[in-house]
């Protein structure tokens, strides 16, 4: 029960409220990365919770701190095209920042017509929205409150047993449990004009919620060392992983120009020179994602056209090992109908009497395809939605139906196409959830990150992909254009390289193997690896420890929901039983 509202001593505390939690959050994530901002970044936002200011206010003060830290921090969305890009920058920003009024709403639901703690309630709430918006619309799992504490690896091993979204959980309880300590006191309340409790929670309430996110964050720090002090690692094979350097508006007219294409192919190859006369020699080139100007073709048998395979023994004769190429490929099905992939193609060298030849062995298609980048959702029923799109012409692609497992001499490894590396389900399907299937060893993650041309977009793609690493406990090695090329052990440790030598303008990079303690590249050194050329060679840190989150999935997720479920059923009920009590009266 609460007083009424009493006045604030500053304007429009309710919008005052919204926006600091918007700038907070905004300086959590790249390019400033303050992470442990997060642990209170929420705290006046969750005043709009509790405040008795009229709803209009309240929700649309809530939208405009979700229009405020959504359209700063995804920025670097509009950098891939000047022109069209900036449509789709501005409506997934607004996209996601409905968010924030969706989780104030359903929080004052639960939290002022049940009995549940708003230390439970609130972060319940937070939680289930983010895994809400990692499939709604094909998903965009980005920018969860956990993503923040990636460089704090003891707060985020615990995703190998639920996820990351244990973690936003966890950072969201903190907040409201600083927020109901300073709803105690009177400046507090006067700073946003809040109005007193008449029935204050007791005192004991307090301390017992205190000591149970206490504890939760006790067992959290113990697990992640626990799990950090498990760091030794197989040595894996030896693998070259590709960064170019080329803008996005060289690859796209590569797709138009003979010319150009040759440019961008001969940027690749040179790399690929260099990564092959290294000594040892790498068991594995990498290429980016769609690096490659040279068409894949395949029968509907699946066989490689004649030409496709000449491509393949002039690979294995030129590299001499085995090459994992990013590239369209076109496969025809069943009636003839040519069908466009992004894909991701292995050519093992084999030694034929001294000339070398090349032995296609397997092929991924990407499945997760990317809104407008690779395709135009609902075009044929919504014409409109070409406005979104960067180009005007048709460039969609099919998506893949199955996760290859690709061969390499005794280990197998799965491949993650950009985008598809900020997939949670997706990711964990190589791990734990698929029925007979082998588990992969380690991931590659193959991308074209040339669409952001060094802006934050490249460091938080790096940042997910640690957690991916985490959540299935397997290495993950990137293989990206423009950078940021990297391979993460399954702690979450960004593999610290060290330059060996430069050649024309290419960075030779190593991550020298067996370590004893594995060498971690700081966040603060990571724009040293962007819009750079080079060749990162290193060994893989094969990880055989299992995982919970893997082989279960998102059950912590789901729990959330069910919090939810039961808070807004409590309220309906609340709701018809004082509507049937003043009937009778």
């Amino acid at each position: 029960m609460l007083l009424e509202p009493r006045w604030s001593i500053i304007p429009f505390p309710w919008l005052i409220a919204a926006l600091a939690s918007a700038g907070l959050l905004w300086a959590c994530f790249f390019p400033l990365a303050f992470g442990w901002l997060a642990w209170v970044a929420l705290v006046p936002l969750l005043c709009l919770v509790r405040s008795e200011a009229r709803a209009r206010k309240i929700y649309w003060s809530a939208f405009a701190g979700g229009l405020a830290f959504s359209w700063p921090v995804l920025q670097w969305l509009r950098v891939g095209d000047y022109n069209m890009m900036y449509y789709s920058w501005g409506a997934l920003a607004t996209y996601c920042a409905v968010y924030f009024p969706l989780a104030i709403f359903l929080s004052r639901q639960i939290d002022r017509k049940t009995s549940l703690p708003l230390v439970l309630v609130f972060p319940a709430v937070w939680t289930a929205l983010e895994f809400f918006r990692s499939y709604l619309l094909t998903g965009f799992p980005w920018y969860y409150l956990a993503h923040s504490q990636h460089d704090f690896l003891s707060v985020i091993q615990i995703s190998d047993l639920a996820g990351a979204y244990a973690v936003s959980f966890l950072v969201a309880a903190v907040n409201v449990l600083i927020f109901e300590w300073l709803n105690q006191a009177r400046w507090f309340r006067a700073l946003f004009g809040l109005a007193e409790p008449v029935l204050a929670p007791a005192r004991w309430r307090l301390l017992t919620q205190t000591a149970v996110v206490g504890l939760m964050a006790t067992a959290t720090l113990i697990y992640g060392r626990f799990r950090l002090g498990q760091d030794s690692f197989d040595t894996g094979p030896r693998m070259a992983l590709i960064q170019g350097n080329l803008d996005q508006d060289v690859r796209n007219d590569a797709s138009e120009s003979e010319q150009m294409a040759q440019q961008a192919f001969d940027h690749v190859r040179r790399l690929c020179d260099q990564a092959a006369l290294q000594h040892p020699p790498p068991q594995l080139i990498v290429w980016p994602e769609n690096s490659c100007p040279q068409e894949w073709r395949e029968r509907p048998s699946g066989r490689p056209t004649p030409k496709s395979l000449e491509f393949a023994d002039w690979a294995a004769e030129r590299w001499r090992t085995n090459v994992l190429i990013g590239l369209e490929c076109y496969s025809a099905d069943a009636n003839g109908k040519e069908l466009r992939y992004n894909s991701a193609v292995l050519v093992l060298a084999h030694d034929d009497t001294g000339k070398y030849r090349g032995q296609p062995s397997g092929r991924y298609d990407k499945m997760h395809r990317v809104p407008f980048g690779e395709y135009v959702p609902f075009q044929e029923s919504f014409p409109w939605m070409k406005t979104f799109a960067p180009y005007d012409f048709e460039y969609s692609i099919r998506s893949g139906k199955e996760f290859t497992r690709f061969n390499l001499n005794s280990y197998q490894f799965g491949v993650l196409i950009c985008f598809e590396a900020t997939d949670p389900l997706l990711a964990r399907q190589y791990v734990g959830s698929e029925e007979n299937k082998s588990k992969i060893d380690f991931f590659v993650n193959i991308s074209n990150d040339g669409w952001w041309r060094g802006t934050s977009g490249h460091d938080q793609h790096l940042a997910l992909c640690r957690f991916r690493a985490i959540e299935n406990r397997r290495a993950v090695c990137r293989s990206v254009n423009m950078g940021i090329s990297a391979v993460i052990d399954g702690n979450g440790r960004v593999l610290a390289p060290r330059t060996i030598k430069s050649v024309d303008d290419i960075k030779i990079w190593e991550i020298p193997a067996g370590q004893e303690k594995p060498m971690e590249l700081p966040v603060s050194r990571w724009s040293e690896f962007k819009q750079v050329q080079g060749v990162l060679l290193a060994s893989v840190p094969i990880d055989h420890r299992a995982s919970l989150y893997a082989r279960w999935g998102d059950w912590f997720a789901w729990g959330c929901w069910m919090v939810v479920g039961v808070g807004l059923a409590w309220n309906l009920a609340d709701r018809l039983a004082r509507k049937k009590g003043s009937r009778m009266v």
